[in-house]
């Protein structure tokens, strides 16, 4: 396997010296470069962190926040490998220190690693990199997967990789996996205990806002009908635009708010909104949009207030195959839910709020009507939302098993 492993980093790093001015061009171009150009800081032999993007660094922020108050003398560093993600790990705590992650070339994942310096690596949910766990392996530091979960699609691939896997993952101790279907595909790929501990996304924190002020605040009247499109993903916000005329004849007082997933997409969003009386969300209220039908909310980090104060939350990422995004945020605050037929990466959430009569599973056909239909039937959007807050709390185990496993790991080290 170290040959296989070696003639691999060989060619990737041929490949990366011979095109990096293209490569530096484009990650230039996506502000990307400190991903090759690394940078870090010393966690003293503390805990690092790695995840993805938006969604995973909103799960793990109650297990970080919580360990911090348990042992605020470790030191914690987060890696994302996205800007959005860096972003909003960047606002989780001031003694947590947020890093764009290195891409997986090795000698500039390497050089990140030895920069953190840590004793344990906390990989949460699908981010497998060779020469992230090869570094943990030569190097014996531990390493857990923790909200471990692996699509069908992804267990294929893997599964014709399970002996470099294998190999390179003998220092993982353990994977705490989602739900017991991926449990099972964890546990064909590597030799380690594997646990269904639940999903952390369930053990939600979120804050209580009074949500007249935010009502206010965002330019609402109290007896506005407000829906609330979460985390818009492309060709979803020309959807919901072309069913606004619709539901506007049908909805008394109907206001939509637009959260985009990716706020660099916003000139694409405002060419759509030419004929709509729209305002930006950064721009705030002013006396000439405090009337706009739409609001665009092009600031990360104020999903979750629009969430707060909707009537009906439609979750974006999953009306074209994009995978779907975090229907639980919603739940928190007792809303009705409407989630497109594409939510593959959160298909544990849905299928629980699903059983549990806490979610309308809608598609583009479809939308209009369902978003008419609970609209019309105050009753059902109540029975919709308390529903799916009752699936939220009893789900909500998955922080203390998986922040138990982190300490019981810590403790042994320190």
């Amino acid at each position: 396997m170290i040959a296989i492993l070696t003639l691999f980093n060989m060619l990737l790093e041929a490949v990366y010296i011979l095109f990096f001015p293209v490569i530096y061009t484009i990650l230039y171009l996506r502000n990307y470069l400190p991903s090759i150009f690394v940078s870090g800081s010393n966690t003293n032999k503390g805990i690092l962190f790695h995840a993805a993007s938006v969604g995973e660094v909103n799960a793990i922020k109650p297990l970080v926040t919580k360990l911090l108050k348990k042992h605020s003398d470790i030191k914690i560093s987060i890696t994302t490998s996205t800007i959005t993600g860096l972003q909003l790990a960047q606002n989780i705590s001031p003694l947590v220190k947020a890093h764009l992650s290195a891409i997986d070339i090795a000698h500039i994942r390497n050089k990140q690693l030895k920069i953190i310096n840590p004793s344990l690596i906390c990989i949460v949910e699908t981010e497998i990199w060779l020469n992230m766990l090869y570094y943990a392996k030569k190097h014996k530091i531990p390493v857990m997967f923790i909200n471990a979960r692996m699509s069908a699609r992804t267990f294929v691939v893997y599964h014709k990789l399970k002996k470099l896997l294998r190999f390179v993952g003998k220092s993982i101790v353990g994977v705490y996996a989602q739900s017991e279907e991926n449990a099972q595909r964890y546990r064909q790929i590597f030799e380690c205990p594997v646990i269904n501990s639940g999903n952390l996304k369930y053990s939600l924190k979120l804050k209580d806002y009074n949500t007249s002020d935010i009502r206010q605040d965002m330019g609402f009247n109290a007896d506005d009908f407000i829906l609330c499109w979460g985390s818009s993903r492309p060709g979803e916000e020309a959807l919901i635009l072309s069913k606004l005329p619709a539901l506007t004849k049908q909805i008394p007082k109907l206001k939509l708010i637009i959260a985009l997933r990716h706020t660099n997409r916003l000139k694409d969003i405002v060419a759509l909104l030419q004929n709509v009386h729209y305002r930006l969300y950064s721009k705030g209220v002013s006396g000439e949009n405090i009337n706009s039908q739409v609001l665009i909310i092009d600031t990360l980090g104020v999903l979750v207030k629009a969430y707060s104060i909707c009537d009906i939350a439609i979750v974006g990422g999953s009306f074209y195959d994009f995978g779907g995004h975090n229907p639980l945020e919603p739940a928190y605050f007792a809303k009705p839910i409407i989630i497109g037929n594409f939510y593959s990466s959160c298909k544990d959430s849905v299928k629980k709020l699903d059983e549990g009569n806490g979610i309308v599973i809608s598609d583009i056909t479809k939308l209009e009507a369902d978003i008419i239909s609970l609209a019309k039937d105050e009753a059902k959007r109540s029975s919709l939302g308390l529903q799916a807050k009752q699936i939220l709390n009893d789900n909500s185990q998955a922080l203390d098993e998986q922040m138990q496993a982190i300490v019981n790991v810590v403790e042994q080290i320190i």
